[in-house]
């Protein structure tokens, strides 16, 4: 393995990695202070909280205005140029990624609102299903040149023939978006230049589950909790069946009878069975009898 002289430095010092950091630290807030950029994070936390757009000037300007959108990144950009020069191994104080043919900077939070800077890299894409969530995205093209296209579910009697319908888009700079993820969703077919976009996006207060379907025929292939803090204590219960922890089994059956994510009751359920079966059958029964419950018809089809 070869070390370079600067990696190596850093792990003999780790003063130097305290620089690095404090100096990004630095960077960031100082570009959250700029006053553009406080009045559109100020209003982010408002949009966050379930007010709409239009009450929300600062933000809504970066997604239907020419020159707010561009200025907003041009200012972080100016801020975090000159500190990588200078610090080139800092990490920014932003969560980030690369996977090699995307990138995202999560540039705020707030809410249930996230504001995203995307990129994506030159090449083409195939898509043979496609996915809907409970969510708003609002979408600013910066630059870069992309075929892309919007699918949406078809309704009447046309849906058994062609369960979806297809808008081609031609995305460049300036190119402006508003969706509703949970029956429209952009896939980006091929990027000739680099595409790089703002994203604004907020959940549901209450998501209803993500869900994902064949094209050709509009086969439901999958679905996920659209709460994160439901999918968390989805994937703790199925740790729990898993170790087969016996004392777990009467929690278990007391998540799948409380009132909330009918999603999250369900992996309970399951679980619960599945770890000790009479513990488990003696919630899936009391489900089964409730009259108001989502989960009767399918909690008294698994009884049958």
């Amino acid at each position: 393995m070869r070390i370079t002289p600067a990696i190596a430095a850093l792990q003999a010092d780790r003063r130097l990695q305290r620089r690095a950091q404090a100096a990004m630290i630095a960077t960031c807030d100082g570009w959250r202070a700029e006053p553009a950029v406080a009045d559109a994070l100020a209003e982010l936390d408002r949009f966050g909280s379930g007010a709409p757009l239009e009450a929300c000037p600062a933000l809504e300007a970066m997604f239907t205005e020419a020159d707010a959108g561009p200025e907003f990144v041009a200012s972080l950009c100016s801020h975090f140029l000159g500190a990588l020069a200078r610090e080139p191994l800092g990490q920014p104080a932003m969560r980030h990624g690369f996977d090699g043919s995307a990138s995202t900077l999560l540039l705020a939070r707030s809410g249930r609102a996230q504001l995203i800077l995307h990129g994506a890299e030159p090449g083409r894409a195939e898509f043979s299903t496609v996915s809907f969530s409970d969510a708003l995205r609002y979408e600013a093209v910066l630059a870069g040149v992309a075929q892309a296209r919007i699918i949406r579910g078809t309704d009447g009697p046309a849906a058994w023939e062609r369960p979806f319908h297809e808008e081609p888009l031609h995305l460049r700079a300036g190119t402006r978006l508003a969706l509703d993820l949970g029956t429209e969703s952009l896939q980006v077919l091929a990027v000739s230049r680099r595409l790089v976009s703002l994203r604004l996006h907020r959940f549901a207060a209450e998501p209803a589950p993500s869900r994902e379907y064949r094209t050709d025929d509009g086969a439901l292939l999958q679905q996920a909790s659209g709460s994160i803090r439901a999918s968390r204590h989805e994937m703790m219960l199925a740790l729990l069946g898993r170790m087969e922890a016996l004392e777990a089994a009467p929690l278990m059956a007391e998540v799948a009878l409380e009132e909330g994510d009918c999603s999250l009751r369900w992996q309970a359920l399951r679980e619960c069975l599945a770890l000790d079966t009479a513990t488990g059958f003696r919630a899936l029964t009391q489900v089964a009898r409730r009259a108001d419950d989502p989960l009767t018809s399918p909690a008294g089809a698994l009884r049958a």
